[in-house]
């Protein structure tokens, strides 16, 4: 009596065994205990159907007795161009599964080839202005210990005044308003109103503001001349000069030179906060992030309002914590309470 060997199959297997006319006998199984899945009928076929005339000795075709591996694994060694003697498997005995061999996602086995056929990334020599900005920010860093103070500002009654300014014709931006702020709060906290030079603190009479001006090829600082002094038309057409003149490249040495304090303003960028680089010999530096509508809460009651966040960076060598926390709450009283402004027009 011939005995008949029991054919492990799962029923999806055998129903697509049949319906490609497949002998299921000789699919060898994947799955537990050597069991016929669906995928080793396909990859039969596809074996069959692509690679029997390959060679006898690729290890994508033919079964090799020496290296145990799934059909899968073999199908994928071929299209690869694996060896899969080189390859160690993770399945029962040391067996290769399709795991094994199967390539990343977003790789493939040739991936190291095209990789160094990929030219290398040249640098862009730093010259110029943007070489000198990153001398001087890099030596403000290493030379003065920066602090940073952060403060939010409510300023919907500032937004307000300024609309209505700019209905009655005047065109003051909130740069603008900030550079006079700045100046009355410096005129007010000398201490602010230092540099470090020569190993000393020197005070300074003037309150000469410097403003952030961003070009294509880097920074440019524009000093506005006693802006304490000056009405905030002045400095509106003042400012406006100079930062066209600047993205000329027109602007002279001197107006970019003796600055007190700076103000960079990323607020038309959407930025809501940041923390600035000293511009030394400067002791400060006022970073302006952007106005957003907000929930403010004010003696238990909520109300929506316009802020915005304001951040102090000042160099620890030549003043503490309290004067420079003092001159930040001074900057956004002003800001809160911009009717004192009206005087300034």
């Amino acid at each position: 009596m011939t005995s008949v060997r029991r054919i492990f199959a799962s029923p999806r297997a055998r129903a697509l065994a049949a319906q490609r006319n497949i002998p299921i006998a000789e699919v060898a199984g994947s799955g537990p205990s050597g069991r016929i899945i669906e995928q080793d009928v396909q990859v039969y076929r596809w074996q069959r159907t692509n690679m029997s005339s390959g060679p006898a000795g690729d290890p994508g075709i033919r079964p090799d007795k020496k290296i145990q591996a799934t059909p899968l694994a073999r199908a994928i060694a071929q299209l690869e161009n694996i060896d899969l003697s080189t390859v160690a498997g993770s399945g029962v005995s040391g067996k290769i599964r399709s795991s094994d061999v199967r390539p990343r996602k977003g790789e493939s086995a040739s991936a190291g080839l095209s990789a160094e056929r990929v030219p290398p990334m040249k640098a862009v020599p730093m010259t110029g202005m943007r070489k000198i900005i990153a001398e001087r920010m890099a030596y403000s860093k290493q030379t003065a210990p920066h602090v940073t103070l952060t403060v939010k500002a409510e300023v919907t009654r500032l937004v307000e005044l300024r609309n209505q300014w700019m209905q009655d014709g005047m065109k003051v931006s909130y740069t603008d308003l900030l550079v006079k702020i700045a100046a009355k709060s410096l005129r007010a906290h000398p201490r602010v109103n230092v540099s470090m030079e020569q190993d000393g603190i020197v005070r300074h009479p003037q309150c000469d503001i410097g403003v952030a001006v961003a070009l294509e090829e880097g920074l440019i600082v524009p000093v506005i001349r006693d802006a304490d002094r000056r009405s905030l038309q002045d400095i509106s057409r003042d400012l406006a000069d100079k930062i066209k003149r600047s993205k000329e490249g027109k602007l002279r040495r001197d107006e970019v030179q003796g600055g007190r304090f700076t103000i960079s303003n990323l607020g038309m960028y959407e930025v809501d906060a940041f923390t600035p680089i000293i511009n030394l010999p400067e002791s400060a530096i006022l970073g302006v992030g952007r106005v957003i509508e907000d929930l403010i809460v004010h003696n238990g009651q909520m109300h929506i309002g316009k802020t915005m966040v304001l951040s102090l960076s000042f160099d620890h060598r030549v003043m503490d914590g309290a004067p420079a926390a003092l001159f930040l709450k001074n900057i956004k009283e002003l800001l809160e309470n911009p009717e004192a402004l009206r005087d300034s027009l």
